[in-house]
């Protein structure tokens, strides 16, 4: 069985690659530009002798995600699990906002979650297999801009209808929502929010020492939803207590 992540070059996506490669999965890197990095991913993987490969795919285009996951399991037989990781940032304000940013972000961050989801749950329901969604707090506290919040509490919606829907065909359905990561994506939002005057996320009180988690701390969530039998529908903070809920 294999565990195919979107977004799978870097950051989030290449620690979760690297987690369940650790775990004895064989695993399909998607990326979407840098060809490079993921390959390095895929090499990285292939050192705990499990199959890797990497597809270049762009979630935004239904049909090469259809090809994508099809020849997933064309390759390596029934899915274990798939993480719908790929996404962006735009952040600006409001009124600064062009329709261009608003479109292309609701596009990958929800619209290509939810390409993935639709060309994956067949195979899934096969396998009873699981589907994890990379979220963010943005999703629950409204946190960096318009699009990205929108898009991400999207998400938890997507989440939970789909654990209602899937759930009686043995699909496991959830999502992570972290806080800051240490990531590029993350600097981005940093940047951002300090030439805002908002001084980034270090501002808010996690309630613990750390103020960002690693990338490899996200993806040991997602492991454990994976692994769990008995955690559906639900969106896990992973936010050292930013908010509460």
């Amino acid at each position: 069985m294999t565990v195919l992540v979107t977004g799978g070059s870097r950051g989030i996506g290449r620690a979760t690659a690297l987690t369940f490669a650790a775990a004895g999965e064989d695993v399909v890197v998607n990326y979407r530009r840098d060809a490079d990095a993921a390959e390095r991913t895929v090499a990285e993987c292939e050192e705990y002798g499990v199959e890797a490969v990497s597809v270049e795919a762009d979630v935004c285009d239904p049909v090469a995600v259809e090809a994508m996951v099809e020849g997933s399991v064309d390759r390596f037989g029934a899915l274990r699990a798939v993480v719908s990781n790929a996404g962006i940032v735009r952040p600006s304000r409001l009124t600064e906002t062009t329709d261009e940013d608003w479109r292309t972000v609701l596009d990958v961050n929800l619209t290509g979650a939810f390409y993935v989801a639709r060309a994956a749950a067949p195979y899934l329901q096969e396998s009873a297999g699981d589907l994890v969604f990379v979220s963010s707090i943005g999703g629950t506290a409204g946190t960096v801009d318009a699009s990205y919040a929108a898009s991400k509490a999207g998400l938890h919606g997507l989440t939970r209808a789909l654990a209602r829907e899937l759930g009686p065909d043995g699909v496991q359905v959830n999502a992570v929502a972290p806080g800051p990561v240490q990531t590029d994506l993350n600097d981005d939002i940093v940047a951002y929010l300090e030439a805002q005057g908002f001084h980034g996320h270090e501002n808010v009180d996690t309630h613990l020492p750390e103020y960002a988690c690693t990338p490899e701390t996200v993806a040991d969530a997602i492991a454990f939803l994976v692994g769990n039998d008995y955690v559906h529908g639900e969106v896990l903070a992973l936010n050292g207590g930013m908010q509460f809920r």
